[in-house]
């Protein structure tokens, strides 16, 4: 009996010295920033004209490894906004849509190359608006501002917090 009082007092004296864990919530999700399909688009070109050597690395962005790194990054959110432009090649509403206010938001360039990769037949009317709209003084326009405020961005601001998550990809076995 006496065995069996010193084994329960064992037993409790045991019990009430467990230190319970901390149950931690699991972290909430953070949704991803939302970026305009221009900004998305204009970081892009950017990025791939400093990856490809076509134009002067910025502060941000000093070399072609960066400017991959965060290539790689912006590709899943660049492949949503394809997609989705993709999807509006199909209604002739939407195609004209997109070449009438292209050049809202700097994209027309983009347009006209997706426009032409998926073959889509534009009047003449929609041809002439998107040429007058794609005029290399306008591109340039539209990559001077892109250049002069990319690293100011939230756009890149977020990528250069994201990257992390790529460059250990890199150095995975």
């Amino acid at each position: 009996m006496s065995k069996i009082l010193v084994l329960i007092l064992f037993i409790l004296v045991g019990c009430s010295t467990v230190k319970k864990e901390e149950v931690k919530a699991p972290p909430k999700p953070v949704a991803p920033k939302e970026f305009s399909r221009g900004e998305l688009i204009l970081g892009t070109e950017l990025l791939t004209k400093i990856f490809d050597e076509e134009m002067a690395p910025l502060s941000c962005v000093p070399d072609h490894d960066e400017a991959s790194l965060l290539l790689r990054t912006i590709r899943p959110r660049m492949e949503v906004v394809q997609d989705d432009m993709e999807a509006m090649l199909d209604d002739p509403k939407e195609v004209d849509q997109l070449v009438k206010t292209c050049d809202q938001n700097c994209t027309c360039g983009y347009v006209d190359e997706l426009l032409r990769e998926h073959q889509v037949t534009l009047s003449k009317n929609q041809r002439k608006i998107l040429n007058g709209k794609k005029t290399d003084k306008e591109l340039n326009r539209c990559m001077s501002f892109v250049q002069t405020t990319f690293c100011d961005s939230d756009l890149y601001k977020t990528l250069d917090q994201e990257k992390a998550d790529f460059s250990f990809d890199e150095e995975a076995p």
